[in-house]
């Protein structure tokens, strides 16, 4: 954690050096703080900083991709005459365990279009998810489990 504040620390100290207070260059400063802060790492402690950030940015990237594929799927069965469309509610177990780890599976699903988280279960061991295309719903289960909480047990656990 300390490594964070350390990277935002650099990066607002670049744009004070800089005298320019831009998202720009709050950026630039960010990837400056991170590769000096990664350059530095052997010569102080251990963290799982960068390891994490990576994870993050895998998350992202995923997540974007997911959105983009469900963009064009939920559009194609819009525009075209006929529905593939097979909506159906399935309960999707949770190996994240936390709130902020819950909370972030449940917006991220909801955030994708084609599904919309509903609610967790009282014991906290499932996420029910209405699926606009759910013909099956180990798979539907299965691309959640191995997608996006797959990708934010990695970025919160390291």
């Amino acid at each position: 954690m300390i490594y964070l504040f350390l990277n935002l620390f650099l990066a607002l100290a670049w744009m004070l050096l800089n005298g320019s207070y831009n998202v720009t260059d709050f950026v630039l400063g960010f990837i400056v703080g991170f590769l000096a802060l990664a350059l530095s790492q052997p010569f102080g402690l251990k963290t799982s900083y960068f390891k994490r950030f990576r994870a993050g940015l895998n998350l992202l990237l995923f997540f974007l991709y997911e959105m983009f594929v469900s963009v064009i799927r939920v559009t194609w069965d819009v525009i075209t005459p006929t529905h593939l469309s097979d909506p159906d509610i399935v309960y999707v177990p949770l190996d994240v365990s936390t709130d902020l780890e819950i909370t972030l599976l449940a917006n991220m699903v909801s955030l994708t279009p084609g599904s919309l988280s509903l609610d967790v279960s009282s014991d906290r061991k499932h996420l029910i998810v209405h699926a606009m295309f759910a013909p099956d719903h180990e798979k539907v289960s299965r691309d959640i489990k191995q997608g996006l909480e797959k990708r934010i047990l990695e970025m919160t656990r390291g």
